[in-house]
């Protein structure tokens, strides 16, 4: 037997990634209309257009009945089928487009409410009410029955379709809740100058929010369907209580009718049967019952009821049989004649006279009912026949277009069949019978309004309750949990953005005291009146503070305490581990992540020595310089990553930055700088260690705190460094040590500011103008010669600050200077505002540059272009120049000089290319 061939590795390969494929391109196709079948769900059409055919769906049968005739239900039933349509595509997209929706509870309810569409098509409706012409149920009064309770309940099942209303109504009032809410200030202070610049995510609806307003609307509507489904289908009949005059007239018109079928020759039975028969139909009178009023005021009639004959006749399944009964029944016009004058003179005699007014007929009808019964109406139902006449066999002038010729051109619901019940055997009513039918339109219509009404107070009744049982937890619990959330999310997304909520919440508080002192000087007068009333003063209780307030206020607090200690460089690390809401485990050492920034390195002069001789207090003197430093970089958009006792590491991120920001933030850089210069030598609290004893045996009469700083520019690892026992957020690159190296020249150069060739690069022209090329080096970690940048800034010119008063510093004071910073800052990123500018206009820098002159900066160029090409003996001329040209020594012209002159002579090595070596040994014993 031939073995079958085996699959090699590739083809099991091929397979494997075809069926992957494969897989994938279903998914994404299922996505896809999953995608399409949400946004035509969701979209503001498909709402608007729900919510027009779900008020036509509540509305549209009562309407019917209420203004409209038999003739024109077919165009309310095309419309219910439209209905009946869209909703059940409406329900199928939400299946494709929504994963909780299918078998859910709203699933449901849109299920059953629009299953009752189908109670609203008048075919199904009439045969939810029976048989009318069943002469079983007809005997027995269980039509009646029957009809009246199977229309309550489909009165009842209709209000189901509120609740697809309802579900809009919510889902309406849940996008709503998600916008952003705007407070007015108090009146007291005025906060519109105050502008915290952060936007906080729309709050949305948390799951515990979503969970129990689920489970709260649920409840409402069982609770609203089962007390009307309760009270309406358990309710009997009133009408079904005692007989009323029409079943116990139909019953004394039969007998009379039976004892003159026995003697028909007998004229006094057949004025008996015609005087019972006028007075059935008189007494319901169809015309009376629709005129304005009684003939006789003050007396009743037929008026007071909403119900009147208007169709008379017999039924039965045999012609010969009906044509037999129905010559023996009629009526003969000297009986009508003589009853309409009996009525006449009744009219005519006091008022009081009698209890009950008959009414006169038109002469038409008059005239009808002296004719021979020949209306036949053929049952749409059944096998009987109808034969007999019609009051309403043409429109009346002066009563509306009313013309009903056989019951059927009435709605089921808008006629209402009597029939004798006493004195009669089964087999002969089943024969043949009496059928009285009334027209009940009047009550119909009223019926109608009520209806309406009802659907409206169930509407408001769903509404009002879910609000009333859902405000309380929604405001205790719910709205500050999603607060919470929104709050954490922002923490999350931009740990830095910990600060302006808080500065957002501290906002939203004073805006609340503030409302509240003035609601508490509106009722101070009522307090003084009740308590020299009544003697006695109410207790001002403290208000009690809500635990969720407590949580809400320490998310804030720890969220702000985690972007002071992680700062820029640790915000990764945070929004790292704040993502995993899975598990409450910490993965602390998240991978770095490479960015694009200025480096900047700010140490503070002789450390060592003024930590020797302030000990513990070296703190403050730390923390004291770390303000003027932090504040400023801030100021300028920078970070502030790490201090390492004498050292600040700066960081001026220029990553994801859109094109010509990093130029200005090079800009901002290099002011920053300047700005941390002139502001230490400018601080009045920094001035008091002048006249420190310490300070000055270890320093000199001349001491002061100085600062240095470099910049430069490169790539660095943002990250974590550490182990999970202990991390420091921090920049690790070749370049952060270049920046260091940097800093560490400004010994040798006798400068307060060094800048890399890098960051000179990136600036713009106009501050790159204000930079003096010094030297050309190669440093340590550099992979290419760079060249050094001094910004010539003589800080000994500048003087003290006046001290500033003593301003005791609440949170108040302290919140509003911060949005005041904010705000400057904010203006430093516009494209219309130059950095260079400030540069210029600054009136301490500009003192610092008052003595570099323009001859100085001319001589000490040509005498570094000597130095670079190698004529040094020309350079040492120029230079010695410069080195004194100021009045005091030039740092850059004398670090030239000791260079060239020691060990070189101040002739230039072979190979010279004006480039210095600037190695780390060097560096270091320059301090």
């Amino acid at each position: 037997m031939q073995a079958m061939p085996q699959a090699t590795p590739q083809a099991r390969l091929s397979s494997s990634m075809g069926k992957r494929n494969s897989q994938e391109l279903t998914d994404k196709r299922t996505r896809v209309y999953r995608t399409y079948a949400r946004n035509i769900v969701e979209s503001k059409w498909c709402t608007a257009l729900m919510m027009v055919l779900t008020i036509y769906a509540l509305t549209a049968d009562d309407i019917r009945l209420l203004s409209f005739r038999k003739a024109h239900d077919d165009y309310f039933n095309m419309m219910t089928i439209i209905c009946l349509v869209v909703f059940t595509i409406e329900i199928i997209l939400c299946i494709l487009g929504k994963d909780d929706y299918f078998m859910s509870f709203f699933f449901s309810l849109d299920v059953i409410s629009t299953a009752s569409l189908v109670l609203d098509l008048t075919w199904v409706n009439d045969s939810l009410q029976g048989d009318e012409d069943d002469v079983n149920n007809l005997r027995g009064s269980r039509t009646a029955k029957i009809g009246a309770r199977a229309s309550r309940i489909v009165r009842v099942l209709r209000l189901v379709r509120i609740l697809k209303l309802y579900k809009a109504f919510l889902e309406a009032n849940a996008a709503k809740k998600r916008k952003a809410r705007g407070v007015d200030p108090g009146d007291e202070d005025n906060w519109d100058d105050i502008h915290v610049n952060f936007k906080q995510g729309q709050r949305r609806e948390s799951r515990v929010g979503k969970k129990l307003s689920d489970l709260t609307t649920r409840r409402v509507i069982c609770l609203v369907l089962v007390m009307m489904l309760t009270h309406r289908v358990l309710r009997l009949d009133p009408s079904l209580q005692f007989p009323t005059s029409a079943t116990f007239g139909a019953d004394v018109v039969h007998e009379a009718f039976v004892r003159l079928e026995r003697n028909s020759s007998d004229e006094t039975l057949r004025q008996r049967y015609e005087r019972l028969m006028l007075q059935y139909i008189y007494y319901h009178s169809w015309f009376t019952g629709r005129a304005e009023e009684c003939p006789v005021p003050e007396e009743a009639c037929s008026r007071v009821y909403d119900s009147h004959l208007f169709w008379v006749g017999l039924m039965s399944a045999d012609e010969d049989l009906l044509q037999e009964k129905t010559k023996l029944a009629r009526l003969s016009d000297t009986s009508v004649q003589a009853l309409e004058e009996k009525i006449k003179a009744v009219q005519a005699e006091p008022t009081g006279s009698w209890l009950y007014n008959l009414g006169s007929m038109p002469a038409s009808v008059q005239t009808l009912l002296g004719l021979r019964w020949s209306t036949r109406c053929v049952s749409t139902q059944s096998e009987y026949q109808r034969l007999g006449v019609s009051l309403l066999e043409e429109d009346i002038p002066g009563v509306g277009e009313n013309a009903a010729r056989c019951p059927d051109d009435l709605r089921r619901s808008e006629r209402k069949l009597y029939a004798p019940r006493l004195n009669i055997k089964q087999a002969e009513f089943e024969s043949w019978h009496f059928v009285f039918y009334f027209d009940t339109r009047p009550f119909t219509q009223d019926e109608a309004i009520f209806s309406l009404l009802i659907t409206l107070f169930v509407c408001i009744s769903l509404c009002g309750a879910s609000v009333l049982f859902s405000n309380d937890a929604n405001r205790l619990v719910l709205h500050p949990v999603e607060n919470m959330i929104a709050k954490v999310e922002t923490i999350r997304d931009n740990p830095l953005m910990a600060m302006k909520v808080a500065d957002e919440e501290f906002k939203l508080e004073e805006i609340k005291k503030a409302k509240a002192r003035v609601v508490e000087r509106k009722n101070s007068r009522v307090k003084m009146m009740r308590a020299s009333l009544l003697g006695w003063k109410s207790p001002n209780a403290p208000a009690e503070i809500m635990e969720t307030v407590i949580l809400e206020k320490t998310i804030i607090k720890l969220g702000s305490l985690l972007g002071l200690g992680f700062g820029q460089a640790g915000a990764k690390i945070i929004e790292h581990n704040m993502h995993g809401a899975d598990s409450a485990a910490i993965n602390a050492m998240v991978e770095g992540a490479r960015v694009e920034c200025i480096i900047g390195c700010v140490r503070i002069r002789d450390f060592s020595t003024a930590t020797e001789v302030l000990q513990a207090h070296v703190m403050t003197f730390v923390n004291q310089i770390a303000e003027i430093v932090h504040g400023v970089v801030d100021e300028f958009h920078g970070y502030s990553s790490r201090n390492n006792g004498d050292t600040f590491l700066t960081i001026w991120r220029t990553s994801d930055l859109a094109e010509g920001n990093p130029a200005k933030l090079a800009d901002m850089s290099m002011l920053a700088c300047v700005r941390i210069l002139a502001a230490i030598h400018r601080s009045p609290v920094l001035a008091t260690y002048r006249g420190h004893p310490g300070l000055q045996q270890r320093m000199g009469k001349s001491c002061r705190v100085n600062v240095s700083s470099g910049l430069h520019y490169g790539w660095a690892i943002e990250g974590a460094v550490g182990t999970e026992f202990k991390i420091d957020p921090s920049y690790l690159s070749p370049n952060v040590s270049i920046a260091e190296s940097v800093e560490r020249a400004t010994h040798i150069y006798g400068v307060c500011v060094l800048i890399a060739e890098s960051v000179v690069r990136m600036c713009t022209e106009d501050m790159a103008s204000k930079c003096r090329l010094i030297d050309r080096v190669n440093m340590t970690g550099s992979v290419e010669p760079m060249e050094l940048y001094v910004i010539d800034l003589d800080h000994y010119a500048l003087t003290v600050e006046p001290p500033p008063l003593q301003i005791n510093w609440t949170s108040r004071q302290r919140f509003r200077v911060r949005q005041h910073l904010e705000a400057e800052k904010s203006v430093k990123l516009r494209e219309n505002v130059h950095i260079f500018k400030y540069f210029d206009q600054d009136p301490d820098i500009a003192t610092m540059q008052f003595r570099y002159t323009q001859e100085f900066i001319h001589v000490f160029k040509m005498g570094y272009q000597n130095y670079s090409q190698g004529e040094w003996e020309i350079a040492q001329r120029l230079l010695t120049r410069t080195k004194k040209m100021l009045g005091v020594e030039d740092g850059p012209s004398a670090a030239l000089l000791r260079y060239m002159a020691k060990p070189y002579d101040f002739k230039a090595p072979d190979g010279w290319q004006g480039i210095r070596e600037l190695g780390q040994s060097l560096l270091f014993n320059s301090r």
